[in-house]
């Protein structure tokens, strides 16, 4: 099994993301808590990947870590990275977890695949990664969507559209203890009324996907447990 198999999968049929004044309900990030985020002290955390780099634009594609469906889009130069960033930034300032150098991991992940022989999951895969490297979790993101606006402030040709997620693995239990996604597509006020809150949150302009993107991540880890 070689990297490329770990790849997200294509969904056929599923219709492409609206790039006007419409887009994704969801107003803001959905976190999940699915374990005992107490026992996780030292993490590794992977760069961002960039699914829609594998399967273009407007492709259905699930998370190769949930399955959770997704519609890919553009991706403007250097989002993966700014996620990276912004993901190690909150783990330091916003947790207690203890992190890693992840310097090692990649080449890690490519001889777990390829050298052993076995038909590794994908979080096998990345819990034995974390283990080799002396970390409790791993934490991982995927980008599916960085679309930037077009147009400015005050009036957008177009309007930015931010999709990703982010988990956090146990590596012992081999399991996901703790979940983020965030699926947004900037709309009018005129469109969207109950997006009142965001509007008057964000001066009533157009934003940019670094902005969506920044102000996701504030809302992601606001409420991260500490031990």
């Amino acid at each position: 099994m070689t990297f490329k198999n770990w790849r997200t999968i294509r969904l056929a049929g599923l219709a492409p993301v609206v790039i006007l004044l419409g887009g994704c309900a969801s107003q803001g990030p959905v976190v999940r808590h699915l374990g005992d985020l107490t026992i996780i002290e030292k993490v590794v955390i992977l760069p961002y990947e960039n699914v829609a780099a594998h399967h273009g634009p407007d492709t259905g594609v699930r998370s190769p870590i949930s399955g959770r469906v997704f519609v890919t889009g553009p991706v403007a130069d250097r989002a993966d990275q700014f996620l990276t960033g912004q993901l190690v930034s909150h783990a330091q300032r916003d947790t207690a977890l203890n992190i890693l150098p992840a310097r090692d991991a990649a080449a890690i992940l490519e001889a777990l695949a390829d050298g052993e022989g076995r038909d590794w999951s994908r979080l096998e895969l990345l819990s034995q990664t974390g283990q080799r490297l002396g970390a409790d979790a791993i934490m991982i993101g995927h980008v599916y969507r960085f679309r930037e606006r077009v147009g400015g402030g005050l009036s957008a040709e177009s309007p930015a559209s931010v999709a990703f997620d982010i988990y956090l693995i146990d590596c012992r239990q081999e399991s996901i203890v703790w979940s983020a996604f965030y699926d947004y597509t900037q709309q009018a006020l005129s469109e969207n009324l109950a997006g009142l809150e965001n509007f008057f949150r964000r001066g009533g302009l157009w934003v940019t996907a670094q902005e969506l993107a920044t102000a996701a991540m504030e809302d992601i880890f606001k409420d991260f447990p500490r031990r």
